[in-house]
């Protein structure tokens, strides 16, 4: 589909193998980002990582977040942060549990996300400081999101929790029985497979971007057979790709089971499930991205059982898609029996 905004052309692509020649086939021509105003003053002029212009600046940045912030030794060192920040999600639920009282898992899984990336990334725990709003923080970044078009936080801050709790609701995964510590938490990891499969269906129905970031053709290149010219504006359309019936059967159901027997996963080698991108441009947090989603939702699920307030059902849950951020979810927390 070919858009324009203003004098600037805009591709947006809708079909894996579109998607495939843009991100495989012709990555390296269309692997810089476009100039924009909005981009350039959310960015501090195109100093950050997804935002900035492809050549060596870029790949200076690459290779620096590459060792010092995602690669496996420091991915290994900073366990005691994403355990310090699981403990506290844990105590403020157990909080809620007790007195059997609702809570809003939007703010609870932001908070322990933000508080994460805030003490790997700066080194500072924004907790210690009481002029920080945390209800005030979220308002900035949900502004930041809409005043960029959605482009970038997504990339950095994994939202797809609610999304995740609502359609885990009622679903069984078996593994063995709880224990007490985080250790036994992250063992029982391996013995949940089906959580992995929910996750990847997720990913599918409720990518955290329904457009992954722009890119800007470097040279004249086709694409399909059209002619796409110099700095024409390239978007992928992720949801579109992940309900398409010409990919997926009964695209609209949401059914794990589908990924049971399949190699498909979500890292950029499958083009009909692209959550962190692909190519030079994909996400480079993308496994700190998956170890902080999957240890939030290890903490929810093996610490507490869940429940529905009083006089709500399973369909008046609102699944109806809110934006990068999914609409406030309230549940009551219970502490089983076992724990």
């Amino acid at each position: 589909m070919l858009l324009r905004f203003g004098v600037v052309p805009m591709v947006v692509f809708s079909s894996k193998e579109a998607a495939k020649e843009v991100r495989k086939t012709h990555d390296l021509e269309t692997c810089t980002r476009p100039k924009l105003v909005a981009n350039g003053l959310f960015s501090r002029n195109f100093k950050d990582i997804g935002f900035t212009q492809y050549g060596e600046d870029w790949r200076e940045m690459k290779k620096l977040v590459g060792l010092e912030l995602f690669s496996p030794k420091k991915h290994k060192s900073f366990r005691y942060i994403r355990e310090d920040e699981g403990d506290l999600l844990v105590k403020k639920i157990s909080k809620s549990a007790q007195t059997k009282t609702l809570i809003n898992l939007r703010k609870s899984f932001f908070s322990f996300t933000a508080g994460t990336i805030f003490r790997i990334a700066f080194g500072q725990n924004f907790r210690e400081y009481s002029f920080i709003d945390m209800d005030k923080l979220e308002e900035l970044v949900l502004e930041a999101e809409t005043n960029v078009c959605i482009l970038a936080l997504t990339d950095f801050l994994p939202t797809g929790f609610g999304w995740l709790v609502d359609r885990i609701s009622g679903c069984s995964f078996g593994g063995s029985e709880r224990g007490n510590s985080h250790d036994d938490m992250v063992n029982d990891l391996q013995k949940v497979e089906y959580l992995n499969l929910v996750i990847k269906e997720t990913f599918r129905l409720h990518p955290s971007s329904p457009l992954l970031l722009p890119r800007e053709t470097m040279s004249d290149i086709e694409i399909q057979g059209y002619h796409i010219p110099k700095n024409t504006h390239i978007k992928i359309n992720t949801y579109t790709i992940g309900r398409d019936p010409n990919v997926w059967t009964n695209p609209e159901e949401f059914y794990p089971e589908r990924f049971s027997n399949s190699s498909i996963s979500y890292k950029g080698q499958h083009y009909e499930l692209l959550p962190f991108g692909a190519g030079r441009r994909s996400c480079p947090g993308m496994n700190l991205g998956i170890t902080i989603l999957e240890l939030g939702l290890l903490n929810i699920l093996y610490f507490f059982d869940w429940s529905l307030p009083n006089g709500v059902t399973i369909e008046d849950i609102d699944m109806e898609e809110d934006g990068a951020f999914n609409k406030s979810l309230e549940l009551i927390p219970t502490i089983p029996s076992s724990l």
